[in-house]
């Protein structure tokens, strides 16, 4: 018998634009009212409401849902479409500051990935990150002329929220814990800058034109994004969904070898197959366009985490009671005792480069 979490990848397969050949499943017959309110619960935990909606408008009419479930979807498709659009504009209204200020800068994830989608507008949105290429106080004295007192950290600082939409200034585009692959990471950061600084694209709806990361870029970046947000708090599906689409678009032989080569040179190798392994069995990405070969130990724990935590990890229920500084950093050290034998490098310098971060902060918290 199917369960109900099968019947929701298998919808999100085809809103992912996936067929009954594709994947090789029949649409899913879901039972009653209760069991899909439990499949929209899952798209909300794992930040996929348009992509479901989309889906569910795939199915045959004798699969269909009931009207109020529907309405219930298509008004959720609905935001998410009116929020793209904000953050759409909101993101080339904040690019457009940077250049001003002489700043290269680079679209970080966010409208960027949803450009890889079938439908950008069904992609869920969140805040702008934007890499400015340059020195982390030129940046943090950048961001706090406009908010005083904004935190920083190791890759990024807080900025004034963009017509609404939250921000946060990147000097670095992500980071490791492990500091000797940390190093070679940021030297190869700062040598495609300027690359990734020039690609410009052009948003849905005619909202302006933007730069975003090449899928060379990407394909490294985003593997170290999940990387850091598996160890430090979750990962959800719609990040994988995002690698999944980035995939599809293609790599030569020439640049899968130069690719498996740096995922061996930072460490992410070992991620990378379990990544393959877990798009292999929600999306069934085909075989040949897997970047690295499937890790089956380790994308079985991955695959646990995703359903487990949701987006980030706020469905956690540990996460959830985790309200306090201390509580958020026992919570941690668990994660970290929980993967040491699946990623132990990562595990293993986690605690060590909470402590050199904090030593590292003390200077930016005592800037104005």
């Amino acid at each position: 018998m199917m369960t109900t979490g099968k019947k929701f990848v298998i919808l999100l397969r085809r809103g992912m634009g996936l067929t009954i050949q594709d994947d090789g499943k029949e649409p899913p017959v879901v039972e009653d009212e209760k069991e899909w309110e439990r499949i929209m619960r899952l798209a909300k935990e794992q930040a996929v409401p348009g992509i479901l909606f989309r889906g569910m408008q795939e199915m045959p009419p004798e699969c269909t849902a009931p009207r109020q479930i529907v309405m219930k979807a298509y008004m959720l498709s609905q935001n998410v479409q009116k929020n793209n659009r904000k953050v759409n504009e909101a993101t080339v209204k904040l690019a457009a500051m940077i250049e001003q200020a002489g700043f290269p800068y680079c679209i970080l994830k966010g409208q960027g990935n949803a450009l890889l989608y079938p439908d950008p507008s069904a992609r869920v949105s969140g805040d702008i990150d934007i890499w400015v290429a340059a020195s982390p106080k030129s940046v943090v004295d950048f961001a706090r002329k406009a908010l005083p007192g904004a935190k920083a950290c190791y890759h990024h600082v807080e900025y004034a929220k963009c017509d609404g939409v939250d921000v946060e200034l990147h000097y670095r585009p992500a980071f490791l814990n492990n500091p000797i692959h940390n190093s070679r990471m940021q030297r190869w950061f700062l040598k495609e800058a300027a690359a990734q600084c020039k690609h410009g694209v052009e948003l849905p709806n005619g909202a302006g034109t933007v730069n975003v990361p090449t899928d060379a870029f990407n394909r490294i970046f985003l593997m170290a994004h999940m990387m850091n947000h598996l160890i430090h708090d979750g990962l959800g599906m719609r990040q994988l969904m995002d690698y999944y689409f980035l995939l599809r678009r293609g790599f030569t032989p020439e640049e899968q070898l130069h690719d498996q080569q740096l995922l061996r040179d930072f460490g992410l190798y070992d991620m990378a197959g379990a990544v393959m392994f877990v798009l292999r069995r929600l999306f069934v990405l085909p075989k040949e366009q897997m970047i690295v070969p499937p890790d089956k130990k380790r994308g079985k724990f991955l695959f646990k985490e995703v359903v487990y935590g949701g987006n980030f990890g706020h469905y956690d229920p540990l996460a959830r009671k985790a309200r306090t500084r201390w509580a958020k950093n026992v919570l941690r050290l668990r994660r970290d005792l929980k993967m040491l034998t699946i990623f132990p490098s990562e595990c293993l310098s986690e605690p060590l480069f909470r402590l050199w971060h904090y030593l590292w902060r003390l200077p930016y918290k005592k800037s104005k």
